[in-house]
């Protein structure tokens, strides 16, 4: 075939081609073409979602917060009386006593044979006695019916006296021998051992009183009026965040000192032996206020250096658009508002806000006044 007829082939099958494409596309109306005004308007589903909740009048918790220390109330260095050689430990540090438990022992032999000396003189002492009543008309050894002047010295003449005050004090040493709880309480700094010796100013161990354990912390001079006797707190380790305890303001030393710190003290409800002396702690000082306006700290964001919180303006139907009875969207509302108050999950309002109102409390970082939102159930 020539090339001149070749191309007159290609070209007649392209013009067929295009007249058959075109004669069978399907005819649209003018009711099926899309509105440019509807692909403009953006779709509800496309709005910003939000989470809301009503701000309500009810009583708020205002909580600060405070470091300080377990204490014990009664903190005592149990020493021994009088020196001696140690025989005997009963306890070891953590040990749990009971008030006059034994908790060592001395070797009391040198003590035991003064008793005993005593003892043998009290006897030779009431032999002389019974001599001289007998001397001086009684019987026995009945003192009753001699003088007064009579009785005085045949007590005294016969050694009675000094034999008691001798045995008494026998008695008293052997005593000393033993080392006693003076309350009960829990031992620590426990370091001695058996069989060395310990002089009567050494301390043995430490006694911890376990009644009415304390926390003390120190509070601001600027917020001492926050403080009362009384008011409760929540104690929690720092080494065991886990752990929280219940308490009451018992103690504020009425001094300030050169920080502008005053001291308070707070019993600890229910102590348990987790705590110990001396043990750092974080303490919680409630305060209720009443008839506030409470709304969620996370409502509450930053907008040139000030406060704001967005509420809902709950959109209404517009009849004079295209669709009858279609409602304008819901919109986020810009308040300026005032903090009274604010704790580690709430705030109190004073101004900007009225009981009832629709608080966006999810959503809210990037709203604009009288933006459109979706609103969404918590």
């Amino acid at each position: 075939m020539r090339k001149g007829t070749w191309i007159v082939v290609v070209c007649l099958t392209f013009l067929v081609s295009s007249w058959l494409f075109t004669n069978c596309q399907p005819v649209t109306s003018s009711a099926d073409q899309p509105d440019s005004t509807a692909l403009s308007k953006p779709v509800a589903a496309s709005y910003p979602a939000v989470v809301c909740q009503l701000a309500r009048t009810t009583t708020f918790a205002l909580t600060s917060a405070a470091t300080g220390l377990i204490r014990t109330p009664a903190q005592s260095k149990l020493s021994f009386r009088i020196g001696g050689t140690i025989s005997q430990i009963l306890v070891h540090n953590g040990s749990v006593v009971l008030e006059e438990q034994v908790i060592a022992r001395l070797d009391d032999r040198d003590q035991r044979l003064a008793l005993r000396i005593s003892q043998d003189q009290l006897a030779e002492a009431m032999v002389q006695l019974r001599a001289l009543i007998a001397e001086y008309g009684g019987t026995e050894l009945d003192t009753a019916n001699l003088k007064p002047n009579a009785r005085a010295f045949v007590l005294t003449k016969s050694g009675y006296y000094k034999a008691q005050t001798t045995l008494a004090q026998a008695r008293q040493q052997l005593d000393y021998t033993l080392l006693r709880a003076p309350y009960a309480g829990t031992v620590a700094n426990l370091t001695a051992k058996s069989y060395n010796f310990i002089t009567s100013y050494e301390p043995f161990c430490t006694l911890l009183s376990r009644a009415g354990l304390l926390v003390e912390f120190s509070v601001l001079e600027s917020e001492l009026a926050t403080v009362k006797v009384g008011q409760p707190v929540r104690i929690s380790p720092v080494a065991m965040p886990e752990r929280t305890y219940t308490g009451q303001v018992s103690e504020i030393n009425p001094f300030v000192n050169a920080q502008g710190l005053v001291l308070v003290k707070a019993r600890i409800n229910r102590p348990d032996q987790y705590l110990f002396e001396g043990m750092n702690a974080r303490i919680f000082i409630e305060r209720r206020m009443p008839n506030q306006l409470v709304i969620p700290k996370s409502a509450v964001v930053e907008r040139s250096g000030r406060k704001v919180v967005f509420t809902v303006d709950n959109g209404t139907a517009n009849p004079g658009r295209a669709n009858p009875g279609r409602a304008n969207p819901s919109r986020a509302k810009w308040n300026y508002v005032t903090i009274a108050h604010e704790n580690d999950t709430e705030v109190a309002i004073s101004e900007g806000l009225k009981p009832g109102d629709r608080v966006i409390i999810s959503g809210n970082l990037n709203l604009a006044h009288d933006a459109p939102v979706r609103v969404q159930n918590p």
